[in-house]
């Protein structure tokens, strides 16, 4: 069965900041993944439904803005210490943010609008360690991105979607390259 679970990363600069911060993440439907500033970049392969930043410093925010944004497309909320408010309101590419001091159901309020308004960023199908991102067709397996041609990405998602059922040339001909293809059957092979 594929698994459209949001996959939320939340990566924070120091742990101290905010220890509850998983806590409060994880009461909502998705999976949560914490991750150390220092190893962000396996985390964002596939790409995750949302990230969090949980920043000490304005310079740390941006630092971590501009490293996500160069790995994935994920909407990005922040949360801040208070007197980063005017710094974090002109981060034009943080889509949401909340101070550290009114985190608690605000947060949760916040992550719960970003999930509904990018619903089909957390289409991720799972498979042990493998993962398929439908918003941005990127595979991986056990963390390590996975290239792969559009086809071979459309065939494994088809057989994926699917867990231990068979599938004919014919069937994998027209659900994969579609009804107009007019190649042989062997194709497949």
């Amino acid at each position: 069965m594929t698994q459209t679970q949001a996959h939320i990363v939340v990566v924070q600069t120091e742990d101290a900041l905010a220890p509850d911060i998983s806590r409060m993440v994880a009461a909502t439907p998705a999976t949560v993944e914490m991750v150390a500033a220092d190893s962000l970049e396996a985390a964002l392969h596939p790409s995750p439904t949302l990230v969090v930043v949980v920043a000490a410093t304005a310079d740390e925010l941006s630092h971590l803005v501009r490293t996500i944004k160069a790995f994935t497309r994920s909407p990005l909320m922040a949360v801040v210490l208070p007197d980063m408010v005017q710094a974090t309101a002109a981060q034009t590419a943080v889509d949401d943010f909340t101070t550290l001091d009114t985190c608690g159901t605000d947060l949760l309020a916040r992550i719960q609008r970003l999930l509904r308004a990018h619903p089909d960023s957390g289409e991720i199908i799972r498979r042990g360690d493998l993962a398929i991102n439908s918003a941005t067709c990127e595979v991986s397996l056990g963390g390590r991105l996975i290239e792969l041609t559009f086809k071979e990405y459309s065939l494994l998602k088809f057989l994926a979607g699917s867990p231990g059922r068979v599938f004919s040339r014919e069937v994998l001909l027209s659900r994969v390259w579609g009804y107009d293809y007019y190649g042989g059957d062997r194709t497949v092979d």
